[in-house]
């Protein structure tokens, strides 16, 4: 992996358009090497353009290079953003939540990368003297003795409501995808990988090959198998599988040269096919950023390009009816949804949210911090976690790993 390639992906983890001023120290962000992918089965992360400007406010984000090229038109399904339906089932407001710090054995900086389908586990980072990092679980709260993943900027970005945690690391070869099981972490077969979600079922999904825009979106059956490329149509040169549902259905990306890339599913029946443009503000979107799935849907971001600027709107996608249906809110990466209708995110103002139908409801803050990074929500909606990433007059930096509970 080339410097470039390095800076590539810690960029990929910044926010696309962070509120003004920011009280994120993105020198030390970057110096972190916080690459890791939020978009998985319950959390999922995403790859940002590469931008120059950052707009004040709203969502409009000033561009200095070429957009990427519009995904080829897709016959199928009505595409437009249609709201949901009045008849479809009402989704609970949360209330009463509450949130706690994670327990860090007197490590002052850490932060959470993944979470369950139950609530139960957890994965993170610690980060012992400031600088290096530890991959850490816990259970119900509490840190669970697990060994940490080889490698450096190591990170696990997926749980399953057994425990097994999947992510990945860098060596001198570049990328490396592990898995723990247990009390032990091996890796996974394929060479030169990047594991990125596992369902209940133990599947894995990930990226084999040098970098997501040139890699193959792969298939682990178990995490003992042999990694199985997932088919692109012809174009296409390079993809990743980003999240996967329990019914084994495979969501993520696959991209054209020079281009952001566009979303893609390979169902659960064996066939796969272009998730289609939505419509936003009565234009058709140039791209769409998954995030997570959930049941019949996956979250994500609809992404416009004019030429100058680039916008986001957020939507939920019916895999059953290929219609596209808008958030209340716009929410910074990712969008989590969990199987009772709620989805949890950041707003433009990195505050953690929780959508129920049309009702957005702000989490409470920890100590008053004001800035958020949304990593899992489990599938009854009831459990959150994420961790803080405001600067204080004390700490460049103040990561604190949280949870949130709702009923």
């Amino acid at each position: 992996m080339t410097d470039n390639d390095h800076a590539v992906r810690i960029l990929r983890t910044l926010p696309d358009q962070p509120p003004a001023p920011s009280t994120v120290d993105v020198a030390r962000t970057m110096t972190e090497g916080r690459r890791r992918r939020r978009m998985r089965r319950w959390a999922a992360g995403t790859a940002t353009a590469a931008v120059t400007v950052v707009a004040a406010a709203g969502a409009t984000v000033l561009m200095r290079e070429t957009p990427p090229a519009p995904a080829p038109p897709v016959a199928g399904p009505s595409t437009k953003a249609t709201p949901s339906p009045k008849a479809g089932p009402v989704v609970p407001v949360p209330t009463g939540c509450q949130v706690t710090k994670l327990p860090t054995s007197g490590v002052t900086k850490a932060l959470t990368t993944a979470g369950d389908p139950s609530g139960r586990y957890h994965a993170g980072r610690v980060y012992p003297d400031g600088a290096s990092v530890r991959t850490v679980i816990w259970d119900n709260g509490k840190l669970r003795p697990v060994p940490a993943m080889p490698g450096l900027d190591a990170s696990f970005e997926d749980i399953n409501s057994s425990g097994v945690a999947v992510g990945y690391s860098f060596d001198d070869a570049g990328e490396q995808a592990y898995v723990l099981q247990g009390t032990r972490v091996t890796r996974l077969a394929g060479g030169r990988a990047a594991a990125a979600a596992i369902n209940d079922a133990g599947v894995i999904v990930g990226t084999l090959g040098e970098s997501r825009s040139a890699g193959f979106p792969a298939r682990w059956s178990s995490p003992s198998a042999t990694p199985v490329k997932l088919p692109m149509p012809s174009g296409f040169t390079g993809g990743d599988a980003v999240a996967v549902g329990e019914d084994g259905t495979v969501v993520g990306r696959i991209y054209r040269p020079d281009t952001d890339g566009t979303g893609y599913l390979w169902l659960a029946d064996g066939t796969a096919r272009l998730m289609p443009m939505p419509t936003v503000d009565g234009a058709e979107a140039t791209a769409f950023w998954p995030e997570s799935i959930s049941g019949d849907g996956v979250f994500g971001r609809a992404v416009r390009d004019d030429g100058e600027a680039r916008t986001f709107a957020s939507y939920r996608y019916r895999i059953s009816t290929g219609k596209y249906e808008p958030l209340p809110a716009e929410l910074g990466p990712p969008a989590i949804g969990a199987t009772n209708g709620r989805v949890l995110g950041t707003t433009n103002d990195n505050a953690a949210v929780m959508i129920a139908g049309t009702e957005v409801v702000k989490l409470p803050k920890y100590q008053g911090l004001k800035e958020y990074v949304v990593t899992s929500l489990s599938a009854d909606g009831k459990v959150a976690s994420g961790y803080s990433t405001d600067t204080t007059p004390e700490e460049a930096v103040a990561n604190r790993p949280l949870t949130w509970t709702c009923r």
